[in-house]
């Protein structure tokens, strides 16, 4: 190879040569620390903002979580977040056992013949949470609620009732149809059983779904009581329900009842014996004797208080005469009764009842006298 001196460097222009070349290096030098710092800068960008999101995610979380807690009613840390999906930008929530054991206790106590226990919490991120009867436990809450529901009724037993069991617990409590009439039966009974003139056939009593819904004496039943009544407070033999009669609000004995009881009571209380109907008259007042049932009475009636006579020798139609307020004797038994007491008077003679003259007085009663010449 060859040259001239035109073609080779010369000392200033090998200086110049480096000074570029010193300057290029620099200048690269000097961008490369830049470029790094602006690096640097975006990573420390990008690692602020990842924390930032983080944090606003785990805000979010937090006030999603208290919101859950809020619609349940549960403090919110009894509440769990669910991740729904790979990536971790779905959460949902479930409530925790804690939750869990709260939430059944409040449904349980909000529910008659419901347990806790017997309460089941269904919790799904995403369907929500619902708190039901568990199915397993449906003969179990039945049970208590026909035990507890017949300890408060009267009359009725926890095989007379059926109870339907839901999810929300205790639907409904009814009696069953084919147990209406002994629980009809057991009401009869008792209402019977505390009154002492009725009898079971007397009452009605009507049982629907929710129990016995009327009970009292039927019309029949209340007449038959009537009668069973005034059979046991009068001194009739027996009375029937035709005896009677209503009066008002109550029962009263028809006339010819009370005819019998006047009767009866005249037997009882006067020396007559037996009377019969047709010697009893009603009066404004009650019932009284006809006239010839009252000459009777009188002759009786002279009969045990005068000793001249023996029952059942004066003759109520001969011997008795009707006086002003009662009656008397006529004049030959007068006559015989004043004789024996004169008689008793005067020893010196025996007297007759021929021997006596009688006087009628202003009360129409007789007066006898003794009168003999010597």
């Amino acid at each position: 190879m060859s040259g001239n001196a035109n073609e080779l460097p010369d000392a200033e222009g090998s200086t110049r040569l480096a000074d570029r070349t010193q300057t290029e290096f620099q200048r690269r030098r000097q961008q490369a620390a830049t470029g790094s710092t602006r690096l640097a800068d975006r990573a420390g960008s990008i690692f602020q903002r990842r924390q930032q999101q983080a944090a606003r995610a785990r805000q979010a979380i937090a006030e999603q979580r208290q919101e859950f807690a809020g619609t349940l009613d549960l403090d919110a840390g009894m509440i769990e977040p669910v991740q729904l999906d790979d990536r971790g930008e779905e959460i949902g929530f479930v409530p925790d056992a804690g939750g869990r054991a709260t939430l059944a206790e409040r449904f349980a106590s909000d529910r008659p013949f419901v347990e806790p226990a017997q309460a089941l919490v269904d919790a799904d991120p995403r369907d929500g949470v619902l708190t039901r009867t568990d199915p397993e436990a449906t003969n179990e809450i039945a049970a208590a609620a026909r035990a507890d529901t017949a300890a408060d009724a009267e009359f009725i037993t926890p095989e007379d009732l059926d109870a339907e069991v839901g999810p929300g617990g205790v639907e409904d409590i009814t009696t069953r149809p084919d147990r209406r009439d002994d629980i009809a039966e057991r009401v009869r009974g008792d209402l019977a059983a505390e009154d002492r003139f009725a009898n079971p056939g007397d009452f009605g009593v009507d049982v629907g779904p929710q129990g016995v819904e009327d009970a009292s004496l039927t019309d029949a039943g209340e007449r038959r009581r009537a009668s069973r009544q005034f059979e046991s407070e009068t001194p009739l033999d027996e009375v029937t329900p035709d005896d009677i009669r209503e009066q008002g609000d109550e029962f009263a004995l028809r006339s010819q009842a009370q005819r019998e009881i006047a009767a009866i009571e005249f037997e009882r209380e006067t020396p007559l014996g037996q009377v019969s109907l047709g010697e009893v008259r009603q009066t404004d007042d009650g019932f009284g004797l006809r006239e010839a049932a009252e000459r009777r009475l009188s002759a009786r009636n002279f009969e045990a208080d005068l000793e001249q006579f023996d029952r059942g020798e004066l003759d109520p139609a001969t011997d008795i005469r009707p006086l002003d307020g009662g009656f008397g004797l006529t004049e030959d038994p007068a006559r015989e009764v004043a004789a024996d007491r004169i008689d008793e008077q005067i020893d010196r003679f025996d007297i007759a009842p021929d021997d006596i003259t009688l006087e009628e007085t202003d009360t129409g009663r007789f007066r006898g006298e003794f009168e003999r010449r010597i």
